[in-house]
């Protein structure tokens, strides 16, 4: 740790695709107090948006809520650090007046706009700049697809920009973004970090509406007038970008170095590694971003739709437990490994990595009627684990051998699914005592920035290093049964596209 003893307390604020987080943290890591507000997307067919007022709405009351918590402990707050979710676009003006709902990054109105972009470039060109797929995911073609059928919002856009971009504007007036963000709009060179002028050609966008790229870790500014008065936050408080919910997730799991793996499930699922230099994947089906640490990269597989198909089918078919999942786990409990040998695809909204289909849909597969519904409960559990378990395999063989995951986000805080993590994935899974690992990894950046620390990994070490964890281990028999099941999910996915070739016959798989 630096000599400057001086202690300082942060604020982090993390825009998930769920609820938006504003926790105050000492340097110690130590949680001091935390306010959060729940928001839901909206879900149209393959369109899914998000009102950016409920972003703007849950910043000001979270951070009202904080700040008079502050001001009752007698407590002062030096910086906020705002960390989000990636790859959603909002066409704003340059007063700040939102012109369109965001097109959030499970959005896939625009999956035509790759096969425009293919005739100009080859998907391999464009994945060695970039580190990723020609693909609707990302924020490209997104904006391409805002031009061609709303050209009067895009035409009046000021700034296209992400959600990180809207809270930091939101906090201090300015349009900037980060290099993970940018990482993730099919617009920056993974090689430099910079705007790819090329590239933005060939898509057609006015770079004028891009903001300009700063490091991850980097103080843009302070909160503004509006931000004091509507808050009670005091003035001079700065803003730092920290980077996308994912990267900063895996500073907050310790991938800092190489050999290491993460596996951050949320709404979607995301499994990432480090790479100290830019290496990229023979058949492009796994991704590059830039890390939150600035000048690193990580290597990243998503799932579009995890948690969230678990939290759907409670909602559907548990109503009498309202919000509490005791009642689905406690039968996902009774239900025996393998779940009587149901299968799912969990491609609810497409699929990215490894298939890249945006048009496969979810599956239920070999029901019968012995099955009950704690066992398609459980099935949904053992579907993410098989998706992810392809994606690590893949990850795996780019990095090196992986002998164990560390494992975060909301449905690790059930043993069950961790265990059958281990037993899918074959390897050891630790799961930290907190589930939070994105907020930390912000606040990692921010301590770094400030000179507490001389680098993550003493920061980590010293926020982290102690803290309790479980590790769980495969058993035999459960590895036998998935092994098999594996294969069985492989071949029905593959069985299910040969069989749609029609549906899909404008996309690389």
């Amino acid at each position: 740790m630096s000599n400057n003893k001086k202690p300082t307390n942060i604020i982090v604020i993390d825009v998930g695709t769920q609820s938006l987080k504003s926790i105050l943290y000492n340097d110690s890591g130590e949680i001091l107090f935390e306010s959060n507000r729940p928001y839901s997307p909206i879900f149209k067919g393959i369109e899914v948006e998000q009102d950016p007022r409920d972003w703007k709405n849950s910043v000001f009351e979270t951070l009202k809520e904080v700040g008079e918590y502050a001001k009752e402990n007698n407590i002062d707050i030096e910086l906020i650090s705002v960390t989000s979710q990636r790859a959603s676009i909002i066409p704003i003006n340059k007063y700040g007046k939102v012109l369109y709902n965001a097109i959030t990054w499970q959005d896939r109105r625009s999956h035509e706009m790759p096969g425009k972009i293919r005739k100009k470039i080859s998907m391999k060109d464009i994945y060695l700049k970039t580190g990723l797929r020609l693909d609707s995911y990302f924020s490209a073609p997104k904006i391409m697809w805002l031009k061609e059928n709303m050209p009067e919002i895009y035409q009046d856009a000021y700034k296209i920009i992400g959600v990180q971009d809207y809270v930091s504007y939101l906090l201090t007036g300015k349009f900037v973004t980060d290099a993970t963000q940018a990482a993730r709009t099919l617009l920056m060179d993974i090689h430099t970090f910079a705007w790819d002028e090329d590239l933005i050609r060939l898509f057609g966008i006015n770079r004028s509406k891009l903001c300009d790229i700063v490091s991850p870790g980097t103080i843009i500014g302070e909160i503004h007038n509006e931000i004091v008065e509507k808050t009670g936050l005091n003035e001079g408080i700065k803003v730092l970008l920290a980077g996308g919910d994912q990267q900063c997730a895996a500073v907050g799991l310790n991938v800092l170095s190489e050999g290491t793996l993460e596996a951050n499930i949320g709404t979607g699922s995301f499994i990432i590694a480090y790479a100290k230099e830019p290496v990229f994947d023979e058949n492009m089906r796994v991704l590059l971003s830039a890390s939150a640490v600035p000048g690193k990269w990580i290597v990243e597989a998503g799932l579009l739709t995890s948690g969230n198909i678990y939290a759907w089918y409670k909602d559907q078919f548990y109503k009498e437990s309202n919000q509490n999942f005791d009642l689905i786990n406690k039968e996902v409990n009774e239900s025996e490994p393998g779940a009587k040998g149901l299968v799912l695809i969990p491609h609810f909204k497409g699929s990215a990595a490894p298939y890249w289909n945006p048009l496969s849909k979810g599956v239920f597969f070999n029901a019968t009627l012995e099955h009950k519904r704690g066992d398609f409960a459980r099935s949904i559990l053992e579907g993410i684990a098989f998706e992810m378990a392809e994606n690590i395999d893949l990850i795996a063989d780019m990095i090196g051998y992986v002998d164990i995951i560390h494992a975060a986000g909301g449905l690790t805080k059930f043993p069950t699914f961790n265990q059958i993590q281990s037993d899918i994935f074959n390897k050891a899974v630790s799961v930290y005592d907190s589930s939070e690992a994105t907020a930390l990894g912000a606040l990692i950046s921010s301590l770094v920035t400030l000179k507490k620390y001389n680098s993550f990994e003493e920061a980590f070490q010293s926020l982290r290093g102690k803290s309790n964890k479980q590790t769980y281990h495969s058993l035999p028999k459960n590895v036998y049964v998935y092994s098999r099941m594996l294969r069985v999910k492989k071949h029905l996915y593959r069985a299910i596209y040969d069989s749609q070739i029609h549906d899909y016959m404008n996309f690389e798989i």
